[in-house]
């Protein structure tokens, strides 16, 4: 076998098998020619050595044939027996054991796959009387021992069905799994090495005679016969083509004829001496197929086969065609490795070299493949070709036609070696030991080694040794290669093909094998009926099949085993087995249980064992009782082990025991057997044991490992989501009847309590819609259960002769038959039968699908005085067999319809609605009520006395002293959280230089420098702006006297970052003997204006304003960062080297400037810090330098991976909204006091901060919760001020971001729900497990600007979603303007306090302290009366504003005149309009000015959607740092900076824009679209698209907001945060809808290069995740479909390496290559939803299983519950499928898991209680149902509250339980439902009309017609709405709502 491998595959080390699974594979299996033999030695299993099909000897004897006469091709093909080659098989077994043949086939086929007809005929019964047959296709898989059979045809006389099945041994040698009796078996298959099929006879008719005898072989006494017959003919008219299959029986006694393709016109039947004849059309020819080696006459002539190969798509199968035949054509392929493979049989019909007719008759295909049908087929030239993929093929075509002796020959085309192309295939054998691998090739080759699932050794062509004809080689295993466990080892030559020049890896015989290194103490261990399998222990359990597999028939009539009994499957899944991850080794297990008496017993001896002591660990799952070790009794040990491991509350489902007990050798051996004493009653069953000598110890534990494991709990705990539940919806057809009365009606107790049994009947598993029901045996087994109706209803309703209605369900037993008898009688109080019904005894029971029957009667018009039912059936199994064979019975039902007159009190009308705090106080009372009621059910079911919770067990002291104390980690974790954010991810360099000597340095610095530090910083998250005030300006002295002032700002804006270029120029100075008046003037602007720069006054003269600079920035400051301060300092200039009036404009201008110049140079170089100095001599040199120390300050301050994300950013702006209201605080100090007490008094309402805009409430709660953060660390303060930003204002984003801060300061890590509603559901529930922990603030400022989207005061504004009542422990402080908000505050009756216009006396002392405190200016007594006297300053909004004005004014003259203009604005509105006049006249005029700069930089800022940046504006500006820095000094005020992004600081002066500039609807469409031109224009990045489809949006470009969202590089960071997700939704449903977004996205991922995917797979992993989850999201199941099957075979590539694992099959000997990365687990999960929803069962089952399987050793919290999810889908699609009892064990497993990790009171759990009570209910087992509801009830009681969704399902739920018992509290429950979801989601919710449907069947079951119509007639638009009127559950709701109307 071989396999091609691209040369990318090819890499160095391990885990090169990623490329072999993965890539498309080429393989050339080598040939064996017998039956493999094994030996077991080392506990290792070796192969043997395989002889290839010797092709010369065939080639020579027809050559020999050939030469013997010139007419051979005109002679009759009579031929020898070694010509014909065909696989036959035999077996027998004696009743009732079945028979097993093991075929010379092996199932992996490799490359091009296999394609083979299995033939089966059995002749059983005491006379070999009872016959059957079965023709089926035989699909095998590629390697890894997969193979497939599916029925085509069958044919039976007798009680039994075909019931063939099959298995494969370790080396995959088909084994057939038959009935009893006398089997004969042939395979034809479409590859050489398994036959020619030269076997096939030509007959024709003779003289156009229409009847002909056929040499259908005559069947000896005791066997059956099967042939598949080809026949063609013609009537004159048309032609006639088609298959048959004939079933002969004994002495052809036995016989029928079934069509298998075609048209029907031959008629079979028995002639004279019951030979076979055929009545067809005259000229008809037929080929015949027989399945035993017994031809009738050794001169029949032979028909025309073919067996071919091909690589392309397009091939001959025959190169010339006869005028009329039927052709069979079998095709395979390969598509893959493992299981990918296809295969097809195809009926072809061709009459005059026309193909009339195709048909594929079977067909089979593998994993990830669609159809079987993917061949076409054509006549050209004369030829028959055939059209398959362009992949690997084989062919075999059996036909009707004559063969000559030459066709046989050459039917033959299968040569050469399919992996290389070369002529001769490359060949050789190996052997496998514990120490090393020895090995032969006939062609020098690499030799890779491959142990599990990589790579480890690779023999390069120049150590081999080349001997005899023969490449030899060897490998010694390493050390690090034998270590402990279970291994596949298998060995690889490579070779190059021809074709393509790439390695192709052809596997050599005698691998793959398996070696065991066992662990140390382990002398034997034994996987009894499995195969090989190392436990979490590491102990490896070898496959019983090595030693005890038996194909002799003599052998106890053909037992299959040498340990005799049989084998029991547990459990479709070893994971579902309860109280181990050891599930594997519990799968199956060998059971005493047989039909032959003689066999009911198991014995397994093992020789060759030391005498001594040992451990005998035995694995069961039920308590044995006749049990014994070399003859001692020992399960008696077992029981009382068993017992003690046994607590109260276990499951109940499959459980593992696994056991030690002492036992001795005494002779060298050991023997486990069981001989049970009656298996009907108790049958010993044993699933896997080990002898483990004293040294022995299963793994320990160490205290890190245990605390890791208790950390990583605790994380699971707090981040697991709540299940998704599907609500149960009332079954109509008993609605209006009583609770079934019988009790235990399917054995659910698991016995026959209740019943009058006799004969044989028992409990068993299944059941129609049950877990459970009864069995019968051979002989009649009955069950009689009389009901009392008096208990139920008194005499005189029951005269009134109500409907009884009384059923059962019944199907025929194992392998078919039985009969049935089902009796109803109505019984007076005297036991008189008043009324009977019965079927009769029905039988025997043959149905094709063995499908469930209903037997019933609705009793009516009886008359008076019945008081009795009695309850009767019986069955017995037809067949007469030893055993429980008969008829299945389940689902017994005994109703009473209850009155059915309309109730006086019925209305059409809904639910009265109720006061909230009513409904509340009810749901409250009912709950209560019921839990109350049923406390002793609880206990009956629900065991909790001995259960401890997980959370509060006990650890060892030093995991306490870790994790008991929250103090010290807590504290230190919280403290890291709220330091992480304090550095703002900004970067402002100041750039100081001279002026004229620095242009070109300058211009090199902004060109190359800069724009790469921009683009750098982009990609982290950074704003990057410099300040160069030199640049862009034309004199160095400029006339507005603000030069310094502005310089100095700007550097301590910058800092730490300053950059000064140094030359020999000192700068624009003065001497005193030479004063400059603009210089002081400057100066004195900076002297008087800002107070803190009075110190520049000393360095007036003798000092340049750069010198000034490094003195501020560098010099002068004592905290200053020499990492982030640099200095450059150009060489002189050189007259030499430069031109003269260069070298002018680099010199100093003066002596004394150049001495100046040099002592500041050398303050520098001085400096005791020793700060970063440079030397340059060009402007490239100096950018370069610049660019280096910049790149390193970004690395060190914003290292990659460092990026900010949508939480940390939303925190930043919050935080720096409250930072700009904490500079200064204008308002009275006892509103801190009253805040604060009435937090210390506990409230438990929202404390609520009432005034108007601007009256300082914003500033009131950011400082008071500044105060609360800096004095409490422990506690957890929430600050979100509403309107502060575009994305602020919605309630739900707000509701989204606490959940989001919870879980990061918390530590929870819980998913967040996507549902608004359950959003606003969840808050109450999230702040109790917050105020659990440590005291919690809750700050929402300004509750009036919430906003929905709809830009209008919405329901939002009723406060609804704050819950009413807050947990302790959690304190909320709101603030509102008057509005609907405030309203919905008082109306509430929330405490509150009103924050009071400024007085005249605080309005003076602010006056002072503000401008005088903090700026040094002062007021005279009329200015100050002025402001004071004025009504609209005592807005301390409006005072504050003014005052910022006044201070920056620069005539004291003109003053007086300046307030009185101001004060002419009667609001802050007004007064900002003034303000932005105020910017134009100071910016936009002038010498350093820029037209319409005020409008440009505020609308930009208006319109974007989080703000803007300072170096964005500039960019978008277009302006020069000399004009935009005083510009934005006068605005700082004004602004807020959210971690560099700009924005206004309050809405007035948002409004005061608006008005102003953007008074249109088309000025605000410009400035969206001018702002999104901008954006568009940058690169991609997470700043871009927070900004493009909000700014696209709104300027109504859809089709460039199309464009952008359907981007995948804006989708990737948007779809990476809810927030993003919420904006994608948004913009698809502006574009028109979801399914815009399904084209458009998957239109993009087809255009993606698989070359690009894999270059940067993580990536692209990620993006398939992101978009599966959208489209989930979105509805769009059919595109996540698509996206999550390409996201898991690139997870599969992306963590082949580090996650990979061999998957083996618990039930067969397959195995399989995965990943099982959690990533990957998560995806197929994903997937397996997807396919649920789509309504593809099957292949979400196949999907799930998948993903569970692949998690083969689960040991962590983390792999448990991901294990539980995966149970849990599938118990949900088996659910639906009614496979109750896969569903209840698979969900009873995820329950123990689930409590093994979380405890049991977690939400998580209490949802697996209602997934059983939801199973248990289905089965009608109320009393259970109501158990496991109400433990759910419980904890969702605990966790939300009662008022509550969750808490509404399980009502639901348990008003179902109560109805079906027909009480009339059902009716409150479902009321109290419908009223919490109505109050949480509305009317148009899915599940309300669920709930409605609900209560509309109470109410008609309560004879309140008027009120169901109206509650189905809601249920009914609701469904329609949701679901469509075709939907299932709509036509349920209909039909409901038809019957009360």
């Amino acid at each position: 076998m071989a396999q091609r491998l691209s040369s990318k595959s090819k890499k160095a080390g391990p885990n090169i098998i990623r490329g072999y699974r993965r890539e498309l594979t080429y393989f050339e299996v080598p040939v064996r020619s017998d039956i493999p033999k094994t030996t077991y030695a080392d506990r290792g299993v070796i192969k043997e050595i395989f002889d290839e099909v010797d092709e010369e000897a065939i080639a020579k004897l027809a050559s020999e044939r050939e030469n013997s006469t010139v007419l051979q091709d005109q002679r009759d093909t009579t031929v020898s027996d070694d010509f014909v080659k065909t696989i036959y098989g035999h077996c027998l077994s004696k009743i009732p054991t079945r028979s097993y043949g093991k075929i010379n086939f092996n199932v992996n086929a490799y490359y091009g796959g296999c394609t083979a007809l299995y033939f089966v005929s059995c002749a059983s019964g005491n006379n070999k009387n009872e016959t059957c047959v079965e023709l089926l296709l035989l699909r095998s898989g590629f390697d890894c021992n997969h193979v497939e059979v599916s029925p085509i045809a069958s044919s039976q006389d007798g009680y039994f069905n075909p019931a063939n099945s099959h298995y494969v041994d370790e080396e995959g040698t088909f084994i057939g799994d038959c009935q009893y009796g006398t089997n004969h078996l042939m395979l034809l298959a479409n590859d050489c090495r398994y036959g020619n099929l030269r076997n096939g006879i030509y007959v024709e008719s003779q003289n156009k005679k229409p009847l002909l005898h056929l040499p259908v072989p005559m069947c000896k006494e005791d066997s059956c016969g099967l042939t598949l017959i080809l026949c063609s003919g013609s009537d004159g008219v048309k032609y006639h083509n088609a298959v048959y299959i004939l079933r002969t029986g004994v002495s052809n006694r036995k016989f029928e004829s079934k069509l298998v393709s075609g048209e029907d016109k031959f008629k079979f039947d028995l002639g004279e001496n019951h030979m076979v004849t055929v009545h067809g059309p005259s000229n008809s020819r037929y080929g015949l197929f027989h399945n035993a080696n017994n031809p009738t006459s050794k001169q029949n002539q032979n028909v025309l086969v073919t067996q071919t190969q091909c690589l392309s798509g397009k091939h001959t199968l025959l190169t010339k065609l006869h005028e009329q035949c039927t052709l069979v054509v079998l095709c395979s392929n390969s598509y893959g490795v493992e299981d990918c493979t296809i295969s097809s049989m195809y009926f072809l019909a061709i009459n005059n070299q026309n193909l009339e007719d195709i048909q594929e008759v079977a067909g089979s295909f593998g994993t990830d493949c669609k159809k079987s049908n993917i061949w076409k087929f054509e006549i050209v030239d004369g030829k028959l070709v055939v059209i398959g993929p362009n992949e690997p093929c084989k062919y075999a075509v059996l036909s009707n036609v004559k063969a000559s002796y030459m066709d046989l020959v050459s039917c033959i085309s299968q040569d050469g070696c399919l992996a290389t192309g070369e002529s001769t295939k490359t060949t050789g054998n190996v052997k496998v030991t514990m120490e090393e691998i020895t090995g032969h090739l006939n062609k020098s080759s690499t030799i890779r080694i491959m142990l599990d699932h990589n790579f480890v050794h690779t023999i390069s062509i120049d150590e081999l040794t080349y001997r005899d004809g023969e490449y030899i080689f060897s490998y010694q295993w390493q050390d690090n290669e034998k270590y402990v466990g279970y291994h596949k080892v298998r060995i690889f030559a490579i070779k190059k093909n021809l074709n393509t020049d790439e390695d192709v890896f052809i596997e050599l015989s005698g691998s793959p094998c398996s070696i065991t290194r066992q662990k140390p103490g382990v002398i034997y261990a034994l996987n009894c009926a499995g195969p090989a399998y190392q436990d979490l222990n590491d102990i490896v359990y070898s496959s019983e099949h090595y030693q005890f597999a038996n194909f002799d028939s003599n052998f106890l009539s053909g037992m299959q085993s040498k340990a005799v009994g049989s084998v029991k499957t547990q459990t479709i899944l070893p994971t579902s087995m309860l109280n181990s991850h050891d599930g594997f080794l519990y799968s199956v297990s060998r059971s005493a249980y047989t039909e032959q008496k003689s066999e009911q017993r198991f014995r397994y001896k093992v020789n060759g064992i030391p005498n001594g002591s040992y451990k005998l660990r035995v694995h069961v799952v039920d308590v044995p009782e006749d049990m014994t070790f070399n003859g001692r009794p020992i399960s008696k040990d077992i029981k009382e082990i068993i017992e003690t491991m046994k607590k109260p509350g276990d499951l109940v489902g499959p459980t593992c025991y696994c056991v030690d007990i002492n036992v001795d050798i005494h002779s060298n051996f050991f023997e486990i057997e069981s001989e049970s004493k009656d298996v009907h009653r108790h049958a010993d069953q044993i699933c896997a044991f080990a002898l483990l000598d004293m040294t022995y110890s299963d793994k320990i534990f160490t205290e890190s490992q245990k605390k890791q494991e208790y950390i990583e709990r605790q994380k699971v705990i707090d981040k697991i989501p709540p299940l998704t539940t599907i609500n149960t919806r009332k079954n109509m057809s008993i609605v209006g009847w009583s609770q079934n009365l019988l009790h235990n009606p399917t054995g659910e107790n698991g016995d026959l309590t209740f019943w009058k049994t006799e004969g044989d009947i028992r409990v068993c598993d299944g059941g129609y819609d049950t877990d459970t029901c009864f069995v019968t045996s051979h002989i009649w087994g009955s069950k009689y259960q009389e009901v009392n109706l008096l208990d139920y209803f008194t005499e005189e309703y029951l005269d009134t002769s109500p409907g009884i209605m009384v059923l059962e369900d019944y199907k025929e037993g194992d392998f078919g038959g039985g009969n049935y008898c089902f009796t109803a009688q109505l019984l007076s109080t005297d036991r008189k039968v008043l009324k009977e019904y019965t079927t009769g005894e029905v039988g025997p029971l043959y149905y094709l699908h063995s499908e469930w029957e209903e037997a019933n009667i609705i009793f009516s018009d009886y008359g008076s005085g019945v008081r009795f039912v009695a309850f009767s059936s019986k069955g017995k199994d037809s067949k007469s067999r030893a055993g429980f064979f008969g008829p299945y019975i389940s689902g017994a039902e005994v109703r009473v319809k209850k009155k059915s007159t309309q109730s006086e009190d019925d209305s059409y009308a809904d639910i009265p609605q109720m006061d909230k705090a009513d409904s509340k106080l009810a749901v409250e009372r009912l709950v209560s009520k019921v839990l109350t009621d049923n406390a002793a059910l609880m206990e009956q079911f629900i065991k909790e006395d001995d259960v401890q919770d997980l959370p509060n067990m006990k650890l060892s002291s030093a995991l306490e002293d870790e994790t008991g104390q929250e103090s010290k980690w807590a504290l230190l974790k919280r403290f890291l959280t709220k330091q992480k954010l304090e550095k703002k991810r900004e970067i402002r360099v100041f750039v100081s230089s001279t002026f004229k000597d620095f242009a070109k340095e300058r211009d090199e610095i902004i060109k190359t420098a800069f724009s790469e530090i921009r683009r750098l910083c982009t990609e982290r998250g950074v704003f990057f702006t410099y300040v160069d005030l030199r640049w862009g300006i034309t004199s160095e002295q400029t006339s507005d006297g603000k030069t310094i002032a502005i310089c100095l700002q700007e550097i301590d804006r910058c800092r730490p970052y300053f950059i000064c270029l140094m030359g020999e120029r000192y700068g624009w100075s003065q001497r005193k003997e030479d004063p400059d008046d603009v210089l002081n003037s400057t100066f004195d602007y900076a002297i008087e204006s800002y107070p803190n720069l009075k110190w520049i006054d000393e360095f007036r003269y003798g000092s340049s304003v750069t010198q000034l600079e490094v003195l501020q920035g560098v010099l002068n400051n004592p905290n200053v960062s020499k990492d982030k301060c640099f200095f450059y300092m150009r060489d002189p200039p050189s007259k030499e080297k430069v031109s003269s009036q260069e070298y002018k404009n680099l010199s100093s201008e003066s002596e004394w400037h150049h001495q100046q110049q040099e002592r500041l140079k050398t303050q520098v170089k001085e400096h005791p810090l020793g700060l970063n100095i440079t030397t340059f001599k060009s402007a490239t040199e100096v950018a370069n330098n610049i660019k280096r120390d910049l790149e390193q300050c970004v690395n060190i301050d914003f290292p990659k991976g460092t990026e900010l994300t949508q939480l940390e950013r939303m925190r930043e702006a919050h935080n720096a909204f409250g930072e700009a209201r904490q500079r200064v605080y204008i308002g009275r100090q006892d509103y801190f006091k009253n805040i604060t007490e009435a937090r210390d008094k506990g409230i438990t309402k929202p404390f609520i901060i009432l005034g108007e805009s601007g009256s300082g409430k914003s500033s009131l709660i950011a400082n008071w919760a500044k105060k609360i953060e800096d004095a409490e660390a422990t506690t957890f303060v929430f600050v979100h001020f509403i309107g502060s930003s575009a994305d602020s204002s919605d309630y739900i984003k707000l509701i989204r971001r606490l959940f989001e801060e919870m879980n990061i300061f918390y530590d929870f890590d819980m998913q967040i729900p996507t549902s608004d509603s359950l959003l606003i559901n969840d808050i109450g529930k999230w702040l109790r497990m917050a105020g659990s922990r440590t005291k919690v603030v809750i700050v929402l400022d300004a509750l009036n600007q919430l906003d929905d989207g709809t830009g209008e005061d919405g329901s939002e504004h009723d406060l609804m979603w704050i819950p009413e009542e807050l947990p302790s422990n959690v304190f909320m402080l709101c603030s509102t303007l008057p509005g609907r908000a405030m309203q919905s505050c008082l109306r509430n009756k929330w405490p509150n306090m009103k924050v009071e216009p400024l007085q005249e006396s605080q309005k003076m002392q602010i006056i002072t302290d503000y401008l005088q405190g903090v700026y040094g200016k002062t007021l005279n007594s009329e200015q100050k009366i002025m402001l004071v006297n004025a009504q609209q300053t005592s807005n301390p909004l409006y005072l504050k504003s003014l005052l910022d004005e006044i201070r920056i004014f620069g005539s004291f003259r003109q003053l007086t005149d300046k307030i009185k203009e101001y004060l002419s604005a009667r609001n802050p509105q007004e007064l900002f309009a003034k303000i932005l006049e105020r910017l134009e006249h100071d910016f936009e005029t002038g010498t350093n000015s820029r037209k319409y700069l005020v409008r440009d930089a505020t609308t930009a800022l208006w319109c974007s959607n989080r703000g803007m940046s300072e170096s964005e504006l500039i960019e978008l500006l277009d302006i020069p740092s000399a004009i935009w820095s005083p510009f934005y000094l006068s605005l700082y005020e004004n602004l807020v900076n959210r971690n560099g992004i700009l924005n206004f600081f309050h809405d007035h002066l948002r409004q005061a824009v608006a008005k102003k500039y953007l008074s249109t609807k088309e000025d605000k469409i410009e400035g969206y679209s001018r702002l999104a031109d901008y954006f568009s224009s940058k690169e991609t990045s997470n700043r871009t698209v927070e900004e493009m489809p909000f700014l696209l949006s709104k300027a109504k470009k859809m089709d460039r907001l199309k464009a952008t969202v359907s981007d995948f590089d804006v989708f990737y960071r948007l779809a990476d945060d809810e927030d993003g997700i919420f904006e994608l939704i948004k913009a698809w449903r502006k574009l028109g809808g979801y399914s815009l977004a399904e084209e458009a996205y998957m239109s993009e991922l087809f255009k993606i290069p698989k070359t690009t995917i894999r270059a940067d797979i993580k990536y692209y992993c990620k993006l398939f995740s992101l978009l599966g989850n959208f489209f989930r999201t979105l509805g769009l199941t059919h595109a996540a479909k698509k996206v999550y099957k390409t996201l898991v075979k690139q997870l599969e590539l992306s963590y082949d390496e580090t996650h990979d694992t061999i998957v083996y099959s618990a039930y067969d000997q397959s195995w399989k290559y995965r990943c099982n990365h959690p990533e990957v687990i998560k995806a197929l999960q994903n997937l397996g939803t997807v396919y649920t929803q789509l309504g593809r069962y099957d292949k979400a089952i196949s999907v799930y299983k998948d993903a569970i399987c692949r998690q083969n050793r689960i040991e962590t919290p983390s792999q448990k519950i991901q294990v539980c999810d995966g149970l849990l889908g599938l118990a949900t699609l088996y659910f639906q499928k009614d496979n109750m009892l896969e569903a209840k064990k698979l969900t009873t497993r995820a329950l123990e898991l689930a409590t093994n990790v979380i405890g049991r009171k977690h939400h998580f759990v209490s949802d697996i209680y209602t997934k059983l009570g939801q199973l248990n209910y289905e089965q009608h087992r109320l009393d259970e149902a109501l158990a496991y509801y109400l433990q759910d009830l419980k904890v969702t009681r605990g966790e939300v509250g009662t008022n509550h969704p969750y808490t509404a399902n399980v009502l639901n739920e348990i008003g179902l339980v109560y109805d079906d018992k027909n009480y009339q509290i059902a009716g409150e429950l479902f009321e109290e439902a419908l009223r919490i979801f109505l109050g949480a989601y509305g009317n148009n919710y899915l599940v309300t009309g669920v709930i409605r449907f609900n209560l509309g069947a109470f109410y008609y079951g309560d004879n309140h017609f008027a009120k169901a119509k109206y509650q189905f007639e809601e249920a009914y638009r609701i469904h329609v709405m949701f679901l469509g009127e075709n939907h299932p559950d709509t036509i349920r709701v209909k039909g409901a709502l038809d019957l009360v109307k």
